[in-house]
């Protein structure tokens, strides 16, 4: 994480760390299984593979597994609902996969990954004397609940022990989940923060 992140503020890409990676940065005990990156722009993808260690070709033993290549840094796929610009590279042996996405019909939704309004809450850790700016975790808790990931969830609480949350935060990114998916359940262990 790291050295993604001193390539990335280096090249000034404005950026957000998301994922299992941002819980694991805030000292929650899960080990993330790859880095999750949103860059603010499309073009953010191309300029990372200036950055990035990016091989001419790939070099990966699994031919069906597509990474960032000087001639290919980026894939794009979707459709007007949802567009994104997609690049992966494997880094020391971890699987860091950055992307913008574009999605009209959530822009104005407090959500991770794919709404423009999360960066304005954006905050900023740090890994080894390296500013990481990260999704709020009030937003990661109202996805971890869309996906149901109650182990996740109390390791987060368990984590923050002592910091306070942003209810305010916290209530808006569950009622902005919950009108995406509407049968989203808010656990208890949610509620005691709301409370």
């Amino acid at each position: 994480m790291a050295a993604v992140a001193e390539q990335l503020n280096g090249g000034r890409i404005e950026w957000m760390l998301l994922g299992s990676a941002a819980t694991a940065l805030r000292g929650a005990a899960i080990v993330p299984g790859d880095i999750d990156i949103a860059v603010s722009t499309a073009g953010d993808i191309t300029r990372a593979a200036a950055l990035l260690p990016t091989p001419a070709a790939p070099q990966l033993d699994d031919p069906h597994v597509w990474i960032s290549t000087a001639a290919e840094p980026a894939l794009h796929f979707g459709d007007a609902g949802e567009r994104w610009t997609f690049g992966r590279w494997i880094i020391d042996g971890v699987k860091v996969e950055l992307a913008h996405i574009d999605a009209p019909a959530v822009a104005l939704l407090m959500i991770e990954t794919r709404a423009p309004l999360v960066w304005r809450e954006r905050e900023t850790l740090e890994c080894h004397g390296h500013p990481v700016p990260t999704v709020p975790i009030e937003v990661q808790l109202a996805t971890m609940a869309a996906r149901q990931q109650h182990t996740r969830i109390d390791a987060t609480i368990a984590a923050m022990a002592g910091t306070a949350v942003n209810a305010q935060l916290l209530r808006r990114a569950i009622s902005d989940k919950q009108a995406e998916i509407p049968a989203m359940a808010v656990p208890e262990s949610l509620q005691r923060l709301l409370a």
